[in-house]
């Protein structure tokens, strides 16, 4: 635990450094002397030269879980404080998120989305939770909103289990991860969808984010973060449940992505060397995600949990038992604890 206190500790001075002898440094970011046409990068990557000839994965990636659903977005059972391009600005560059179809309708004068949970095979599951206050407010909004015709029009949106507690439009949060990628070409994104829909949709919802799309084989190694700068090809999205081909797989099933479990209900069970037990993924993919949360989100449980001591020893533990080095650090209310700068620690 000291080790981690000193490891974060020399991060944040370091960082205060820099920030302090700015004023008189001018940073070029990005400089390409290739692009897609297979050239070389010759800038920074993800804010640092040495990332560069680092596979991916063998870079750390701050992560958000339930990263849309955020109370400055209006979720009425937020996992996150602050939305997605506010999380891009602090460098969170990992999100998982959870994609369903909706229609609007409206209650009381105000417009809610009602989910469309027909199709998903988490119908039943959701509909049994009925003894938790997240979902039976969820369960009263549909009442009252009345079912839409089956050939009302449906989107994609982003919601947690009920979109009627919050949902936000996938294309509006695409167009934030597109306008990031625009604008900083030295920065890797990877997003996570847990799919909770038939996943065709989601090829349109996501067509912003084509041209930066990464084509992965899981079978050789990953490419470097300075060859997929210089690629072009920079955004890392797959699927939970369905799949969508080679630039939108299934991060489970396609060998891409491995977890940990993802329910704990106190910080023992974090601490202990069960939590870091394969769930989904083969052991052999080359991505590991460490879930780290207490379930249900709580902001108090999530300063806890997200300090140095506590999420610093989990990945040392699961790198060690795993023998696989954690990529994709995953936590509720990343603004509570260490996150970023345990993160940065790993970079090191």
């Amino acid at each position: 635990m000291a080790r981690h206190r000193r490891t974060v500790a020399v991060v944040l001075a370091t960082l205060a450094a820099l920030a302090a002898a700015s004023t008189g440094l001018v940073v070029l970011r990005g400089m390409s002397s290739g692009g897609a046409d297979g050239g070389s990068w010759t800038g920074t990557c993800a804010g640092s030269a040495e990332l560069c000839d680092r596979r991916l994965d063998q870079v750390a990636f701050a992560t958000t879980h339930n990263s849309m659903n955020a109370a400055a977005d209006g979720f009425g059972y937020p996992d996150q404080q602050s939305g997605i391009a506010a999380q891009l600005a602090a460098g969170v560059r990992g999100f998982l998120v959870d994609a369903y179809l909706g229609s609007v309708r409206s209650v009381d004068g105000k417009q809610v989305v009602y989910t469309d949970i027909t199709t998903t095979s988490r119908a039943n599951l959701l509909v049994q939770a009925t003894h938790k206050e997240s979902v039976r407010r969820a369960v009263d909004l549909r009442r009252r909103a009345g079912a839409p015709s089956d050939d009302a029009p449906r989107q994609v949106y982003l919601c947690h289990q009920f979109c009627e507690l919050g949902a936000q439009s996938m294309t509006s949060v695409v167009a934030t991860w597109r306008r990031f990628l625009d604008e900083h070409p030295d920065e890797v994104l990877v997003i996570v969808i847990q799919d909770e829909m038939p996943a065709e949709p989601l090829r349109d919802a996501l067509d912003d984010l084509a041209p930066y799309l990464a084509t992965l084989d899981p079978a050789k190694p990953l490419p470097t973060l300075g060859e997929m700068l210089a690629s072009g090809r920079r955004a890392v999205v797959g699927l939970e449940n369905g799949d969508l081909g080679p630039d939108l797989p299934n991060v489970f099933t396609d060998g891409l992505v491995q977890e940990v479990p993802y329910t704990y209900r106190r910080t023992s069970s974090l601490e202990s060397p069960l939590s870091c037990r394969r769930h989904r993924g083969s052991t052999s993919a080359p991505l590991f995600l460490l879930n780290h949360w207490i379930t249900p989100a709580s902001e108090s449980a999530a300063a806890s949990v997200n300090e140095a001591d506590v999420l610093g020893d989990r990945i040392d533990m699961c790198a060690r038992l795993r023998r696989q080095p954690v990529n994709l650090v995953a936590v509720d209310f990343y603004e509570s604890g260490d996150l970023l700068p345990v993160v940065a620690a790993l970079n090191e």
